[in-house]
């Protein structure tokens, strides 16, 4: 998170920031970023929830017609002057009523991102193109993965989002109205019950994949989400056996493995494709080839 907000750092004042964040993680987020402005879900409804909330704030601080970047705080983005450009790249969009998403170049077959169509060209520069955006793909098998790279149409979905707040509450209210209209009470009321009852439903379903005000802008910066445990195989070295050991850790017959401890020693024996994460506030033990899904464990 404090890599993100310093990303932002000189393109929006903190004035204009907020963190949406469950009310599990406010004292921690407000000791790790001081000052900066926070949005409490009273529940855990994904992010059409979290963005309807947000977006309402935003048109009642500083009105209809913000504009909006949406980013999830555990992306590595390079260099950040690329990516700047890129979001002010986006406005042109987001005054016309698009909803932008950010789509990146693939380099393999990923099946644990989702992926996006591109349709006509509407404009490029040096910092991305814009493209109308035809359709959304969340998470395909590997053999569609690999057929959606040999054609060169997709890209993937990067969960970056920007628009105006008054487009993306119009959106949400056409396209997810038990949203709009759970968050809306809540919003007014305050009564945590109609947060309860909203669906739980991400965005990218709730609203880009039926909207038909979608651009798609694909940037110049690179792009990584860490927020799969699989992730730290494309930053740090396997050992001999092919495992990323963190911590203090002791083991033996460990193969193919993710192990992460923080305080707390770990010890292992005879595992193979695990991902094992230990810290004062829990275990997390789950086969390397479940990781994509584990926001259903999440969630559930």
């Amino acid at each position: 998170m404090k890599q993100t907000l310093a990303r932002l750092r000189g393109f929006c004042p903190v004035a204009h920031r907020y963190l949406v964040i469950p009310q599990s993680l406010r004292s921690v987020t407000r000791a790790n970023t001081g000052k900066e402005n926070i949005i409490i879900e009273p529940q855990r409804r994904n992010t059409a929830a979290a963005i309807c909330l947000a977006a309402l704030h935003i048109q009642k601080n500083h009105g209809p017609k913000s504009i909006i970047h949406v980013m999830p705080a555990d992306h590595m983005i390079q260099p950040k002057s690329s990516f700047i450009k890129t979001l002010t790249f986006s406005h042109r969009y987001c005054k016309q009523g698009y909803c932008v998403t950010y789509g990146i170049q693939p380099d393999r077959p990923e099946t644990g991102y989702g992926y996006i169509k591109i349709g006509k060209l509407l404009d490029k520069n040096r910092y991305g193109k814009a493209y109308k955006g035809l359709s959304f793909t969340e998470k395909p098998s590997h053999g569609v993965a690999r057929r959606y790279l040999r054609t060169g149409k997709y890209l993937w979905n990067s969960g970056i989002f920007s628009f105006q707040a008054a487009t993306i509450i119009g959106e949400i209210k056409n396209h997810a109205p038990q949203v709009y209209q759970g968050v809306i009470r809540y919003f007014k009321t305050k009564q945590r019950r109609y947060f309860e009852r909203v669906p739980h439903i991400s965005i990218d379903y709730a609203v880009m994949e039926k909207s038909d005000q979608l651009c798609i802008i694909q940037g110049t910066f690179s792009w990584d989400d860490v927020g799969s445990w699989l992730a730290l195989e494309r930053y740090f070295p396997k050992d001999a056996a092919g495992n990323i050991l963190k911590g203090d850790i002791k083991g033996l017959e460990i193969d193919d493995s993710i192990i992460y401890t923080s305080d707390i020693p770990c010890k292992a024996y005879g595992i193979r494709g695990l991902i094992i994460v230990v810290s004062p506030h829990g275990v997390l033990v789950c086969s390397k080839d479940k990781a994509p899904d584990l926001k259903r464990l999440m969630n559930a």
